[in-house]
């Protein structure tokens, strides 16, 4: 199921959610039931290309494309400079030499893929260093989760039962800094549409992976 219908889904279900559990509360509280609805209901999706990675994707791909472009033409510049300049023999040609090469084989061994995975883990370092810094326990594992999950295989462990109430532990230990009651459950309920969502697929998802490899579907 794509990501637009799956951040619908949680949409929905976080502002109704919001509507029902805080009905006396403002705006801003019933916003937060929808966003975090909307974010919970893509989280799980981190293993692979998503609506919350695309922008990285893009990204990973011109990093991908640009080091076998940029190696190469060091390679070019240096080997031309040493054939027709005698005096082109500085010390740290060989290092020059190794370096360029490196970056070209990164460029043409390393996936993009791998590129993408890489940066979306660089962002879960970034929030979980932030997270240690202020203290904040749901952002700590907010990016825990993000560095983890780009390099699990896709409708994995990310796709079961398992992972629910730990995301619920990221959405209890946001509602108690907010103060917003339910946004704990709220978190999970929509984390959880999306697993139930991708059951309605022909793949189905490994509701208990590990344990199980058995996919689990669900018909109309």
């Amino acid at each position: 199921m794509n990501g637009k219908t799956h951040l619908a889904i949680g949409a929905v279900i976080g502002g109704v959610y919001g509507l029902v559990h805080a009905a006396d509360s403002g705006l801003d509280t019933l916003l937060s039931f929808v966003a975090v609805g909307s974010f919970s209901a893509l989280a799980a999706d981190l293993d692979g290309p998503s609506l919350l990675t695309r922008k990285l994707s893009k990204l990973s791909r011109m990093l991908h494309s640009g080091c076998i472009i940029v190696g190469l033409a060091a390679l070019l510049i240096i080997g031309g400079l040493w054939l027709t300049q005698e005096q082109f023999r500085p010390p740290w040609l060989l290092a020059a030499v190794a370096g360029s090469l490196l970056i070209t084989l990164l460029g043409l061994l390393v996936s993009r893929g791998s590129w993408r995975n890489a940066m979306v883990s660089v962002t879960g370092g970034l929030l979980a260093a932030y997270g240690y810094i202020e203290s904040w326990h749901w952002l700590i594992g907010l990016g825990v989760f993000t560095i983890i999950a780009p390099w699990l295989s896709h409708r994995g462990l990310t796709h079961t039962i398992w992972v629910v109430p730990l995301w619920g532990w990221i959405g209890f230990s946001l509602e108690a800094q907010l103060g917003i009651a339910g946004i704990g459950i709220a978190a999970m309920l929509t984390y959880l549409s999306h697993i139930i969502a991708d059951m309605f697929t022909p793949a189905g998802v490994k509701l208990l992976y590990p344990l199980s490899k058995k996919k689990f579907r669900l018909k109309l």
